[in-house]
């Protein structure tokens, strides 16, 4: 390891409050995402299902890209190359300076790190203010994300409230919820103002040419709604063949990053608005990047592009859970990070972060896509070694480890020698604090566990001294077959879709079509609503709903009536929003919604209230069952379907979970019956 990442390293480990912020950071992801995938008892097929579609993507990438391709021009997505990250900014600064812009609204997005995107448009006049929270908050503090899903994880409440303080004029508080508060106000006027809007896209669908953004705070949605110019940037490699395909990341990748069965949005993005849209972007633009990934897909770190970004490698490995994102000194950090960099720079650049692993494994068994990432940590090794060198001591001292453990007569001496040593040694709680030159190297930031004094081996034999093979068990008469006696019969997908909405946070109530106005207007009552924007409010089936809220002294807005094109100021403070659902997912309690036909994209994002009315006869089971009825055309048609799960949310601040971030912290569905 060089010395600047060593001196990094020390920094870290001495941080009190980076330690205390990363241990918490991994405590709870580690809790929730058990929780989350207890739910899928085929998880490990899913897994070997996930990497099969990732290893067939790469091998025919270029095939896939020119489908891709293809299929973004015919749905009006203008489609640019980047061969370098160089590139990458001429196309984006270009497309700002062509458009006038001035202010550019971002969401989060790793790949903009890479490219070092936010200093060239400030460089060309362009202010440029990221909207994810946590994005938000190292922005303001000029410093780099340290992580891939939660950027400000090595952040205390109190450092947030000292910046919000000094760089927002808030009165200090550390109250998550108060913070949160002030950055989606501060937030709220720079998205209605914004010329452009800047993304990340998280899979592309080569068969129907569909960007698809997985977000949580509603900021995803309003960058690529709001500005007239919606610009994404993507990996080239971020690439699934089929809509089904996407289904199966969609099942893995909430999962893995935040715990979820499903984030709260899922945009996918199939053109810019078209006729009869009430919002949306009049240009979408897509970048592709390559930027050294079309040489790693011959490199020997060519697995490193299977990845999809989850963060998963990083909550468990116990490097990273020490030193933090800073440490490795790059744009990606953790295991993940060790073989993208070295992939994409090379390992005289990034070698040293081979030696960051313990290579114990941890970072393999929770890879949704299974990235062998020992294996491949090594390979960094070995090319780092034969760049770099080894000194003359570390080569004596391998070759003299090698003659010691190549022999069970010496290994066992060098043990026994050892045990008796170290009882000269301090110690503490069985542990040695501290032990000679070369060995202080390890124990100068950490302890050493104390030789044993007796061998494994005859310890074990100690224990059980008649200890005998153990026989296989017989069966007998009185086994009891599995599955018989009565069994509970299966939740209906209604009461399925009500479970998995209420552990989203979200309220359900259930009503005919007769009751539905007034179980709205019941629940707007209880609420103390006074003002709400409602799709199709003049149409014949909901002018009874209007003119009972009417009467109830609200302010009732049409989005249809502010298609003038000059945006959505005039109802963006209404406080609730009034939408119908496609469709519901029972297995997470998602709704779908998409524009067209009068309906709205922000009635279900801008107001802090979402009401949404769901008919309980288009509720599937999943999200591929319903791509397999009706679903996938719907995609192919409509210029963006959005996937609603909850409230929105985050936990950027110290992993506290905090509603209604940027979209609307209450969702209610009233699911009506037919008749």
């Amino acid at each position: 390891m060089n010395l600047p990442f060593r001196r990094r390293v020390r920094q870290a480990i001495s941080n009190q409050n980076l330690q205390e912020a990363l241990g918490r950071n991994a405590d709870r992801r580690l809790e929730v995402r058990e929780r989350a995938f207890s739910s899928l008892p085929d998880f490990e097929a899913l897994r070997d299902q996930a990497r099969a579609v990732r290893e067939a993507t790469l091998a025919n990438l270029e095939a896939y890209t020119e489908s891709f391709k293809l299929q973004l021009e015919r749905n009006g997505i203008q489609v640019h190359a980047a061969r370098d990250a160089q590139a990458a900014r001429a196309i984006v600064c270009n497309l700002a300076r062509s458009h006038g812009v001035t202010l550019a609204v971002k969401s989060k997005s790793m790949l903009t790190e890479e490219i070092e995107l936010n200093e060239a448009l400030e460089s060309a006049g362009i202010r440029v203010v990221e909207s994810d929270l946590g994005e938000f908050i190292v922005q303001l503090r000029g410093e780099r994300p340290a992580h891939i899903i939660t950027p400000a994880v090595h952040l205390r409440r109190e450092d947030v409230a000292e910046t919000f303080a000094a760089k927002l004029g808030m009165p200090y508080t550390t109250d998550i919820p108060t913070m949160t508060a002030t950055a989606r106000r501060v937030l709220r006027e720079t998205f209605l103002r914004a010329g452009m809007g800047i993304s990340g896209v998280n899979f592309g669908v080569a068969e129907t040419g569909t960007l698809c953004l997985v977000t949580n705070e509603g900021n995803g949605r309003m960058v690529t709604t709001l500005p007239r110019l919606h610009v994404a940037v993507m990996g080239v490699e971020r690439l699934v063949p089929t809509l089904t395909d996407l289904a199966l990341m969609l099942q893995l990748l909430p999962r893995s990053a935040t715990g979820q069965k499903l984030t709260t949005y899922v945009t996918l993005l199939q053109g810019p608005r078209r006729p009869g849209d009430l919002e949306g972007a009049s240009e979408r633009h897509l970048i592709l990047v390559d930027n050294g990934r079309g040489a790693l897909m011959h490199h020997p770190l060519r697995d490193s592009l299977l990845c999809i970004r989850c963060g998963a490698c990083l909550n468990v490995c116990p490097v990273y859970r020490v030193i933090g994102g800073h440490a490795y000194g790059g744009v990606y950090p953790g295991p993940i990070g060790i073989l993208v960099s070295n992939g994409l720079y090379g390992a005289a650049s990034y070698g040293y972060l081979s030696k960051a692993s313990t290579l114990c494994g941890a970072c393999s068994d929770v890879c949704p896509v299974r990235i062998d990432f020992p294996r491949l940590i090594l390979r960094t090794r070995h090319q780092y070694t034969s760049t770099a060198g080894q000194s003359a001591t570390l080569r004596l001292a391998i070759r003299f480890f090698m003659w010691v453990v190549l022999s069970p007569a010496r290994y066992r001496a060098a043990l026994a020698a050892a045990a008796s040593a170290s009882k000269l040694l301090p110690r503490m709680g069985g542990w040695i604090k501290w032990l000679p030159w070369p060995v202080s190297l390890w124990t100068g930031s950490r302890d050493f566990p104390a030789p044993p004094s007796r061998p494994l081996r005859s310890r074990v034999k100690a224990m059980f001294p008649s200890a005998r093979p153990r026989t296989q068990p017989s069966l007998g008469a009185r086994t009891l077959p599995l599955g018989t006696g009565p069994q509970p019969p299966a939740p209906s997908l209604i009461e399925r879709f009500r479970l998995e909405l209420e552990a989203a946070d979200g309220e359900f109530i259930r009503c005919t079509a007769g009751e539905m106005a007034q179980a709205i207007q019941r629940e707007i009552r209880a609420l103390g609503v006074k003002s709400i924007a409602i799709e199709n409010a003049s149409t014949d089936f909901l002018r009874p709903l209007t003119e009972r809220l009417s009467e109830d002294g609200l302010r009732v807005v049409d989005p249809a009536g502010n298609a003038t094109g000059e945006g959505p100021e005039e109802f963006a403070e209404v406080e609730a929003g009034l939408s119908f659902a496609q469709a519901g997912l029972a297995d997470t309690g998602s709704l779908v919604v998409s524009p067209g036909g009068g309906r709205s994209l922000l009635a279900s994002l801008l107001p802090g209230i979402h009401l949404a009315v769901l008919r309980a006869s288009t509720i599937f089971d999943d999200l591929k069952a319903w791509l397999r009825v009706d679903g996938s055309l719907l995609t192919r048609s409509a210029s963006v379907v959005v996937l609603v799960t909850g409230p929105s949310r985050t936990a950027d601040i110290e992993m506290s979970l905090t509603i209604g971030v940027h979209g609307p912290g209450k969702v209610v569905v009233f699911c009506v019956e037919d008749a």
